[in-house]
């Protein structure tokens, strides 16, 4: 495959005798989508794909390179920048999600893959991974490592399956955390901010993998929550799209994914009044 685009990133997250999380991360100015190996001691389990094709491929090398086989994709909710780009590389696996992310992938994913086709051409995976397995909400032990499931509501998205692994205290987030990157945002943040808390007082737990953006800390939730209080100030006080994304830039000119704020702002000028 002929590279046109930057190379990700992979983090080798933390590990003990039974398992190993990685991270995988596109680069700032094409999203920084973050996505996740957990390797146990016979499979691994993927947590969300990528946006475009080259990044889904290189996900897949990383896999690959650690000979063992895939047993599970999880997809945790149905914005495009966490399926989009696994569909050509990851047709041989079992796609999981809960069941209405299920059913939103079925139903919108086609769409979605036509228009961003049209638009960037060979960047874009030519097919889809559909989910043909789902999640619930509870508990599950896979080769003697204990995942907890959660189903969260009301945050970046609707609703985004949450999955937590006490034995490393790790809580796989996605996008619920921006970890120093721009947050997709259309509507009301009082619950996701509720849930950012209630992240940050869970003593079980001191690393949090976000959908966009290095392995974040603890202290890096007060920095998400500042953000997303920062950017419905600016909403609040401004009148169009290109203003908002004026004043947000230069709140936070370092920050990734800038090019999320084009994507979301005529959705959120265009639902709420002010």
């Amino acid at each position: 495959m002929s590279t046109t685009l930057p190379h990700s990133t992979t983090y080798r997250v933390k590990s003990n005798a039974n398992l190993t999380v990685h991270s995988f991360v596109s680069p700032g100015p094409l999203f920084a989508n973050a996505t996740h190996i957990i390797e146990l001691s016979d499979q691994l389990i993927l947590v969300d794909g990528q946006f475009f094709a080259q990044y889904g491929q290189e996900f897949r090398e990383l896999a690959d390179s650690l000979k063992k086989p895939i047993s599970r994709f999880y997809i945790t909710h149905d914005h495009p920048d966490h399926y989009l780009g696994m569909g050509d590389a990851f047709q041989d696996v079992t796609v999981y999600a809960l069941p209405e992310i299920k059913a939103s992938i079925l139903k919108a994913g086609p769409i979605e893959l036509q228009e961003k086709k049209q638009k960037m051409g060979n960047l874009i995976a030519g097919q889809l991974a559909f989910p043909t397995a789902t999640v619930e909400p509870g508990e599950e032990v896979i080769k003697g490592v204990k995942f907890i499931f959660e189903r969260v509501l009301d945050t970046e998205s609707p609703p985004t399956l949450v999955i937590k692994l006490p034995e490393l205290g790790i809580i796989i987030a996605q996008d619920i955390l921006y970890h120093n990157a721009h947050a997709f945002i259309t509507g009301p943040i009082d619950n996701w901010k509720k849930v950012l808390y209630q992240i940050r007082e869970d003593e079980a737990y001191d690393l949090i993998l976000p959908g966009h953006g290095r392995p974040a800390e603890k202290a890096d939730i007060d920095n998400a929550i500042n953000y997303l209080e920062k950017a419905f100030s600016i909403y609040s006080n401004t009148t169009s799209p290109e203003q908002y994304k004026h004043e947000l830039l230069e709140a936070y000119p370092s920050y990734a994914a800038e090019k999320l704020i084009d994507i979301y702002s005529p959705i959120l000028f265009g639902g709420q009044s002010h």
